[in-house]
């Protein structure tokens, strides 16, 4: 009798799982991107986000969306890539994890635009931590499975993640993980509905923790002091010239990347928000309990504006659009919530200052078309 029983349970708990498996079958086949959909395969790019991170620690009460599509993609272009016609690529302070998406200065760039009667689409392909050397692979690896992506231009914010290459940047830049585990899970993100939807709620009990990153206090407090003591830019030139040369180096091929895809390249400087020029030399932002600027922030800085003259003389030799946003752009306190991202404040002057440059390239090119036709 008591086997029976046993027998009964096991062959009802035997038919539920197959029923339960099914339907998760058919539901994967129907909603996942097994059969249908693009093919990402093991790539690690963040894809179908909708997150809500509380900032409140960062910039003040405030709850932002930060939603990414199945392309991997931050923006609204209706669904089909074929209409965008401005690409943005950089690293954290394009991608803006905690800036809403209304807010960052891609989505303000496209706004003003739009505002002004010019309906370009604009839109962020960011990644957080990615320098060239991931931009690059970008174009070989990620953007190839974004159907009908042509953009018309493709603007490169960069140069801060250059500068503090290594190990610790290799797993954003590489695209692809050298470990089996890794690669599997990023397999089964990239095709899996459910593993999908389990990541979204996931993201949203951990928004909480959002404040623990960026260095969310780093700005809060703090005074701004003069830089008595300057880096000698000649010696600092020649001990990251390898550097150098290599970051040119990838400039290159990242140029021809662009141009493959038919798109006009666009290369706009970085600056920091811990350092500010003055009439009389440099002020260093520091800390309410620190005398003095730290020789390390200072080199930073320092080998930052090396980073941008190879950016720029890379494109006055191959004559490509070049803004010098580093160098030109005026910011003021509350626009940095650390020493590199920037407010909402921030992220608006990041794109009204592109936007009076942008607009001349865009019309300068626009009428060039208008003449070949």
């Amino acid at each position: 009798m008591v086997k029976i029983k046993i027998k009964k349970i096991l062959s009802l708990f035997l038919v539920n799982f197959l029923l339960i498996f099914l339907v998760v079958l058919v539901a994967e086949l129907i909603f996942g991107n097994w059969i249908f959909g693009p093919k990402y395969s093991v790539l690690n790019i963040p894809r179908n986000e909708n997150r809500r991170f509380d900032v409140s620690k960062m910039m003040g009460p405030t709850t932002i969306s930060y939603t990414r599509d199945k392309h991997g993609l931050r923006g609204d272009y209706s669904g089909d890539p074929k209409s965008i016609d401005v690409l943005v690529i950089g690293g954290s302070t394009t991608d803006e994890q905690f800036i809403d998406d209304s807010a960052t200065w891609v989505r303000q760039l496209e706004k003003q635009f739009h505002d002004n009667g010019n309906n370009l689409t604009v839109v962020n392909a960011g990644v957080d931590g990615q320098s060239t050397r991931g931009h690059v692979l970008a174009f070989e690896l990620w953007f190839p499975n974004v159907p009908n992506l042509r953009p018309k231009y493709v603007i490169a914010y960069i140069g801060i993640n250059d500068t503090t290459l290594g190990p610790e940047r290799d797993l954003y830049d590489s695209m692809k993980s050298d470990e089996f585990m890794r690669r599997a899970r990023y397999f089964i993100m990239n095709h899996s509905a459910l593993y999908n939807q389990f990541r979204r709620i996931r993201g949203m009990l951990l928004a909480q923790r959002a404040q623990v990153i960026h260095g969310s206090k780093d700005m809060a407090s703090g005074k701004w002091v003069p830089v008595n003591e300057t880096i000698d830019i000649e010696v600092l030139r020649k001990s990251v010239s390898l550097e150098l040369k290599a970051y040119k180096s990838r400039l290159l091929r990242l140029i021809n990347s662009i141009k493959a895809y038919g798109a006009t390249p666009i290369f706009v400087t970085q600056t920091r928000g811990d350092f500010r020029r003055h009439s009389d030399g440099l002020l260093s932002w520091i800390p309410d309990n620190q005398e003095h600027p730290t020789n390390i922030t200072s080199f930073n800085f320092q080998k930052l504006q090396l980073f941008n003259q190879v950016t720029l003389s890379v494109c006055r030799n191959i004559q490509i659009p070049c803004i010098d946003l580093g160098k030109e752009i005026k910011f003021t306190d509350g626009d940095f919530y650390d020493s590199i991202h920037t407010t909402p404040s921030g992220s608006y002057k990041i794109a009204t200052f592109l936007y009076d440059k942008l607009r001349i390239i865009v019309n300068k090119n626009h009428s060039l078309d208008l003449i070949k036709e």
